[in-house]
C-alpha cells in the first residue's frame, strides 16, 4: 500500500513539476515587470524634480530678520518613459525604435535620455511607434559643455565604436584633461542643460587646425538598453517660433 502511494506520488510530481516551475518562472517574471515599472516611475520623479527642469520667472526674494529664502520657477521640461522594441548599434547610421508614438503623446525633435545619458532625438513618430536617431549616428549633433571649465562645443560620432564619440570645436589653449565630464549645454530647445553625455578618454591637438581631437566615452551603453526617458520642452513651440525669424538673418 506504502509503495502504491509512494508510486502515485512520485507520478504526481512528474506531472505538476514543470507545471509548478513554469508559473513559478511566471510569477518571478511578473514581480521583476512591476519591479522594473516602479523604479521607472521612481526615476521619472527624481528627473521632474532637477533644477534643470525650471527657470526662473521673477526676482528671488530673501528676507534676512526670516531666513526666507523663494524661487519662483516655471516648469520647462517635464518627462515620460517607452520601451524599446528595436535598436542597432553596429551599422553606420544607426537608430532605435520605442513603443510610443502620436496616441501617447510623442512628437518630433523630443529629447531621448536613459538612467545613464543621453540616447537620441525622436526623428519620426507614427500613431503607436517613434524612431529615434541616437548618438551612434552620423547625423547627430548635441550641443555640449566639458567641465569644470564649462565650455561650449558639440558631441558627434564618428561611425565605427558604439561607445565612443567625439566633442569638437573645443580650442587648443583650453586646459581639458582626462576624465572631465561632458554634459548637454542647455542652449537647445531639446535637452535641458547637465544631462550626462560622457566622460574624456583621449585629448590631443589636431594640426590641421586650432581646435582639440576629444574623444569622450559615452554615459549610455547602447548594447543593452531596454527603457529610455522621453523629454518634453513645454514652451518648444513659443520657442521655435521665435528662433525660425534668425533663419535667415
Amino acid at each position: 500500500m506504502y509503495y502504491q502511494r509512494f508510486v502515485i506520488s512520485t507520478a504526481a510530481q512528474r506531472i505538476t513539476g514543470p507545471i509548478n516551475n513554469y508559473w513559478s518562472k511566471v510569477i518571478q517574471h511578473f514581480s521583476l515587470f512591476k519591479e522594473n515599472e516602479w523604479l521607472v516611475q521612481q526615476n521619472i520623479l527624481l528627473l521632474r524634480e532637477m533644477n534643470n527642469n525650471f527657470i526662473i520667472v521673477d526676482d528671488s526674494t530673501y528676507t534676512v530678520e526670516q531666513h526666507d529664502f523663494q524661487i519662483n520657477k516655471r516648469r520647462l521640461y517635464d518627462y515620460g518613459y517607452a520601451d524599446v522594441i528595436y535598436n542597432t548599434t553596429h551599422k553606420k547610421h544607426n537608430y532605435m525604435i520605442i513603443g510610443k508614438g502620436k496616441q501617447d503623446g510623442i512628437y518630433s525633435d523630443m529629447a531621448v535620455i536613459s538612467a545613464q545619458g543621453v540616447v537620441g532625438i525622436v526623428n519620426d513618430v507614427s500613431d503607436h511607434f517613434a524612431s529615434v536617431i541616437t548618438l551612434l549616428h552620423p547625423d547627430s549633433r548635441v550641443s555640449a559643455k566639458i567641465m569644470p571649465i564649462n565650455q561650449i562645443g558639440t558631441v558627434v560620432w564618428l561611425a565605427n565604436d558604439p561607445t565612443i564619440g567625439e566633442l569638437i570645436d573645443i580650442p587648443q589653449h583650453l586646459s581639458v584633461n582626462i576624465g572631465d565630464s561632458v554634459f548637454t549645454s542647455g542652449y537647445s530647445n531639446l535637452f535641458p542643460g547637465d544631462i550626462l553625455i560622457g566622460t574624456v578618454v583621449e585629448k590631443f591637438d589636431n594640426s590641421k587646425n586650432t581646435f582639440l581631437t576629444i574623444k569622450i566615452k559615452f554615459a549610455t551603453y547602447f548594447n543593452n538598453i531596454n527603457t529610455v526617458y522621453v523629454v518634453s520642452n513645454i514652451y518648444k513651440p513659443e520657442l521655435d517660433s521665435l528662433k525660425s525669424k534668425f533663419k535667415n538673418e
